[in-house]
């Protein structure tokens, strides 16, 4: 909705249909059963390989190697967007373990295997510690709110 939004489109007027990650979206695509998708390209990396999907461009800030694409910015689109994941835990996780899990992952982060498993799936380290994953997840959920609102879903 951000993307139609930028540029110009009404996001009511787009026909969304999401789907629960790319083991259900790549069919969909192949199939030509949505005419174009947001993913993380290494999901479909062979299949871009292969020459059956081609990346338009990049939603993150920088290029991402393996893939020749611009960025939305380079494509003159004024919008930067990312997959992100979090590590979460209940809210009565006690101190004592929320500091081990925080130190279980900076730990995890800072490792070889980690950088290689960065590497094998194109993924961007995007690592926050947890006072700015929290702003962040703050700004994200302003943002989501922000789209649902204009769309009268919220």
């Amino acid at each position: 909705m951000q993307l139609a939004q930028t540029v110009g489109i009404d996001p009511k007027e787009v026909n969304f249909v999401a789907y629960d990650g790319g083991g259900d979206l790549l069919p969909a695509i192949l199939g030509g059963k949505v005419t174009f998708a947001a993913s993380g390209f290494g999901e479909f990396l062979d299949q871009v390989e292969a020459g059956e999907v081609r990346v338009l461009a990049i939603s993150g800030a920088e290029r991402v190697d393996p893939v020749d694409a611009p960025t939305l910015k380079e494509s003159g689109i004024d919008l930067v967007f990312t997959n992100w994941r979090g590590v979460v835990a209940p809210p009565e996780l006690s101190d004592a373990d929320k500091q081990a899990l925080v130190n279980v992952v900076a730990k995890m982060h800072e490792s070889q295997e980690w950088k290689e498993v960065l590497t094998k799936n194109g993924w961007t380290d995007a690592y926050l510690t947890e006072a700015e994953f929290g702003t962040y997840m703050a700004d994200q959920t302003k943002g989501v709110e922000d789209v649902l609102t204009k769309l009268g879903l919220a």
